[in-house]
C-alpha cells in the first residue's frame, strides 16, 4: 500500500471521523487498483508485451494519483485543524485581554472604597464616609454606562417578562393592573441585551 502523508493535528471527533473515511476510501480504491494489477497478470497472455507495458504504466500512474489526492486531502485537513485551533486560542486571549481592559477599569473605583472607608476610619465621620460612597457609586455607574451597561426601568412600567421577573403579585389602587409597583432587585442591560432582570412586585386587581 503506498506511503501516506503523516501529520500532527489535534482532532475533535468530527475530524477523526472524516480522516477515518478518507482512509477507508483509499484503502478501497488501493484494493481496487490492486485487482486490476491481478486481472492484468492474467490479461498479459492475451496482450502484446506493448500493450502489457502500457497498461502496467497507466494503473501506475493510477495508483500514483489515488496517492497524491489522498496526501492532498490529509494537507488540506491539517490546514484546516491549525486554523481552526489558532482561531480558538486567539479568542481565548482576546477574551482574557477584554476581562483586563475591565479590570484596570474598576481598580480606581476600589481604590476610592478604600480611601473613602479610610478617612471616615479616621475622622469618625459617617456624612464622610456616606459622600466617600457616594461618589464612588457614581463613578462606578459611570464605568458601566461607557460599556453600554444601563439599569432597566421597572416602577410604574407595565410588566413585561422580558426584562421583569414577577416575585409576587400584590393588590393595589394605585396602579392599573399588571404594572409594576416596586423594584425589589435592580435589573440592567447592555445595549439591547438583558444582563439581569428585574426582581418586582406586580399590581393585580
Amino acid at each position: 500500500m503506498p506511503g501516506r502523508f503523516r501529520v500532527k493535528i489535534e482532532e475533535d471527533d468530527g475530524e477523526r471521523k472524516r480522516r477515518k473515511s478518507a482512509d477507508e476510501e483509499f484503502q478501497q480504491t488501493a484494493e481496487e487498483i490492486a485487482e486490476l494489477v491481478s486481472e492484468e497478470t492474467g490479461a498479459e497472455k492475451c496482450l502484446s508485451e506493448t500493450d502489457a507495458a502500457q497498461l502496467r504504466s497507466e494503473i501506475e500512474s493510477a495508483r500514483r494519483a489515488v496517492e497524491e489526492e489522498h496526501n492532498r486531502y490529509m494537507r488540506a485537513l491539517a490546514d484546516f485543524v491549525n486554523y481552526k485551533r489558532r482561531r480558538q486560542e486567539e479568542c481565548e486571549a482576546q477574551g482574557q485581554f477584554a476581562s483586563q481592559e475591565l479590570i484596570l477599569k474598576l481598580l480606581p473605583v476600589i481604590d476610592n472604597f478604600e480611601r473613602a472607608l479610610q478617612a471616615a476610619q479616621e475622622n469618625e465621620n459617617f456624612q464622610a464616609l456616606a459622600d466617600g460612597v457616594s461618589l464612588t457609586l457614581r463613578q462606578l455607574r459611570d464605568l458601566l454606562e461607557k460599556e453600554g451597561v444601563t439599569p432597566i426601568e421597572a416602577v410604574g412600567q407595565e410588566f413585561d417578562p422580558n426584562v421583569h421577573e414577577a416575585v409576587m403579585r400584590v393588590e393595589s389602587d394605585d396602579y392599573p393592573d399588571n404594572t409594576v409597583v416596586e423594584e425589589l432587585e435592580r435589573g440592567y442591560m447592555q445595549r439591547s441585551r438583558v444582563l439581569r432582570p428585574s426582581k418586582v412586585k406586580v399590581a393585580t386587581r
